[in-house]
């Protein structure tokens, strides 16, 4: 009986283990199935800028997966409900989760048949987890383009005659497309154009600033830039008259030098060199906020005809060349870049033609000042006042009060300081104050062409009457 009940017992054990070995393998089956699903979906980027694409584009994805690793890439681009494979890319297994991939793509339309307009690129891509019935995560990336397989063309159609160091340049050109940007580059810095007010499309309207002293080269050129592909230019020849700039010394005295420094709160043990802080370092920090707050301008014109000039005695005149002397040294030397005009104490500045108000507080050196935006890149600037009558965002008209002149800032005593920036850039006021000179080089350049009717058909051409004969 004991027999029998241990041969019982040692078979149900038997029978126990045989159990607990598949149950265990099952066991670990799923253990090892759920440490291999994959919770977190891959990723694919791609270049934000790309809205283009031209006859051969290329660009980057990065596409990565934090757990099972890459499994397959694909791009295509979507046209008229025509879908064209551009890439398939597969990533053997084995490779490292989370590590980015970089994927380059070499796009030419042509060769798929599509045609220019507007296509869907669209990039996928999917990992090696388990889902999808072990199709993988996936994820993608997608974006409306626009096809242009037209080359950009670029003609130069003109430029104002008279230019003279530091005036202003209008340049003339067309365009057969849109581009990103375009305009006149003058030693690396480029002058955007604006559609030509009033003509057709594709003619465009550039002005410029003409450096004060000569530089060697002198380099213009017309510039297009697409959405892709490379830049279009034009070099231009100018032909530009000479200038002869007035020169000015200017004493610094003792008292004169503690003003400044108490103006403008320089905290410095030297006088001479709180003065320099200012007239340097601080002139070249209001400069570059011009810079900026020029950048932007209105794509129309706001003024018509001259600009009208404030009617104060001329003091310092543009380009005057200033040399500040201290105790019989030169210390500093420094462009006057505006026209400074004296009359009463406290006189009304009107404004010299229409505009928008984009700046009116302090400035640095300036003092007070309001700036116009005229439209085209052309603003005004009125420095020095004692007080302000207008804000931002104010729109005036030709004459308009803008405040009292003053002796705020870096000024001797009051007047007005004026100057015409072209996109942030000083230039000669005097010639904009002209009517010839605006009507022959600016309004000659911004005329829109007329084309002559055309001919009548010769059916339609009335046969000359004859002359009667006269009975006599």
């Amino acid at each position: 009986m004991r027999t029998s009940w241990r041969k019982w017992s040692l078979s149900n054990k038997a029978g126990y283990v045989l159990w607990l070995i598949p149950l265990a393998g099952l066991g670990l089956l799923l253990w090892w199935g759920l440490m291999s699903l994959d919770w977190e979906d891959p990723v694919i980027r791609g270049p934000e800028g790309l809205t283009v694409l031209g006859p051969r584009t290329t660009f980057t994805l990065t596409a990565a997966d934090a757990s099972s690793g890459l499994r397959e890439v694909r791009v295509t681009l979507t046209q008229g409900g025509q879908e064209k494979v551009v890439l398939t890319r597969t990533f053997p297994p084995g490779g490292e989760p989370g590590q980015e991939t970089e994927i380059p793509v070499q796009v030419a339309p042509p060769g798929l048949g599509l045609t220019e307009g507007t296509a869907i690129l669209t990039a996928t891509v999917r990992d090696r987890s388990w889902r999808g019935f072990f199709q993988g995560r996936g994820a993608a990336w997608s974006r409306e383009v626009v096809i242009d397989l037209v080359p950009l063309s670029l003609v130069f159609e003109g430029v104002n005659h008279l230019l003279h160091f530091g005036g202003t340049g209008v340049m003339r050109y067309r365009l057969n497309k849109e581009v990103a940007e375009s305009g006149v580059r003058v030693h690396g810095r480029l002058y955007p154009g604006y559609p030509l007010p009033g003509g057709e499309k594709g003619e465009y309207l550039a002005f410029f600033p003409i450096p004060l002293e000569p530089v060697v080269p002198f380099t213009v050129e017309l510039v297009a830039r697409p959405g892709v592909g490379e830049e279009v230019k034009r070099p231009v020849p100018l032909t530009l008259k000479p200038r002869k700039w007035r020169h000015d010394n200017m004493n610094l005295s003792e008292a004169f030098l503690r003003q400044v420094a108490a103006t403008f709160q320089v905290q410095h043990p030297d006088p001479l060199q709180a003065f320099l802080t200012v007239n340097r370092e601080m002139r070249r920090a209001d400069h570059e906020k011009l810079y900026e707050l020029c950048r932007q301008s209105r794509p129309e014109p706001l003024w018509s005809g001259a600009f009208q000039r404030y009617l104060g005695k001329p003091m310092a005149r543009f380009g005057d060349k200033r040399t500040y002397l201290y105790q019989g040294k030169a210390v500093d030397h420094q462009t006057h870049l505006g026209e400074d005009l004296a009359s009463l104490e406290r006189s009304p500045v009107p404004a010299s033609t229409a505009g928008v108000v984009v700046w009116a507080g302090p400035l640095g050196i300036y003092g007070n000042t309001v700036v116009l935006d005229h439209g085209l890149g052309i603003f005004s600037m009125y420095s020095h006042l004692s007080r302000m009558d207008i804000q931002v965002g104010d729109r005036v008209e030709k004459g308009a009060r803008l405040g009292l002149t003053g002796a705020t800032g870096l000024a001797g005593g009051d007047h007005l300081h004026y100057s015409v920036l072209v996109h942030g850039e000083f230039v000669d006021p005097l010639e904009w104050w002209d009517p010839k000179w605006h009507r022959d080089q600016v309004q000659s350049m911004m005329a829109v062409k007329t084309h002559a009717p055309a001919a009548a058909s010769p059916e339609r051409r009335k046969a000359p009457s004859r002359p009667k004969k006269r009975g006599r």
